[in-house]
């Protein structure tokens, strides 16, 4: 069964910790289907799906890691628009030489 378009990075996130076959218990019972999604999800909703303390911390510690990846890349993405819109309609400055 192929993953659905928009669940790639669980996919990539869980194997990154070696919890790849959790996925469809994530995706489908959990309904977990983007990264905000954790939020709201409890270790005992993962000791629910079978996975163990262990493999909870793992978890826990990827999705701290794609949660700062993603804040980052955001703020740089902010901060480099911004400059590239400068470039492309630079302010007229009246300069006093």
């Amino acid at each position: 069964m192929q993953p659905e378009e928009g669940t790639g990075w669980l996919l990539e996130l869980l194997s990154e910790v070696q919890l790849q076959q959790y996925f469809l218990r994530l995706r489908d019972d959990l309904n977990i289907t983007r990264l905000s999604h954790f939020e709201y999800v409890k270790n005992e909703d993962l000791e629910k799906i079978g996975m163990g303390r262990p493999g909870q911390r793992r978890l826990w510690e990827a999705v701290k890691r794609r949660k700062a990846l993603c804040k980052r890349k955001s703020w740089m993405s902010k901060v480099f628009s911004g400059k590239r819109l400068e470039a492309e309609f630079p302010a007229h400055h009246s300069q006093s030489t």
